[in-house]
């Protein structure tokens, strides 16, 4: 085997993973992948447009009033779903989706089908003391976005009802 052939069928590996695992994807998963992106292009869109100050109130704000022809409800694997795409999704737009943009398409996904998800935004420093910045939602006991957040303080978090 010529050193080319050996280089063409090392680089030829990873995409062939990735051929592999996109056929097994049913036509729901892509469906899922589709919603995905567009949300996440919407919230690209919408961060550049309004600002983080305006998005950070909207994610405090109550849903809309109920709508004329209910939608049937997400069920929790459909949340689970919509997080998975979210997440695959953001690792493959040719645009910068992190963790807010990833919070932002989700938030207004859900609510499309009359769910409010909780919204958090936690800072902390690294081991170079350098600081960061992370927002995470969480649906129930789902994390829909933000994955791992426990080194993360809390600055922002739903607003808790008085007893």
């Amino acid at each position: 085997m010529t050193a080319l052939a050996a280089s063409a069928r090392v680089i030829g590996q990873p995409l062939m993973r990735k051929l592999k695992r996109a056929v097994q994807l049913t036509l729901s998963d892509w469906r899922y992948l589709a919603i995905a992106t567009i949300e996440l292009l919407i919230a690209r869109v919408r961060f550049s447009a309004v600002g983080a100050e305006k998005i950070l109130r909207g994610f405090q704000a109550p849903l809309s009033v109920p709508p004329q022809h209910p939608k049937s409800p997400l069920l929790n694997s459909d949340v689970e779903r919509l997080s998975w795409a979210i997440a695959v999704a953001a690792q493959r737009v040719p645009w910068r989706s992190d963790c807010f943009i990833k919070t932002i398409a989700a938030d207004r996904w859900l609510r499309r089908h009359d769910l409010q998800a909780d919204f958090y935004l936690g800072v902390a420093k690294d081991d170079q003391d350098v600081f960061a910045a992370h927002a995470w939602l969480r649906h129930g006991d789902l994390t829909v976005t933000g994955g791992r957040y426990d080194r993360f303080s809390t600055l922002i978090e739903p607003k808790k009802p008085h007893a």
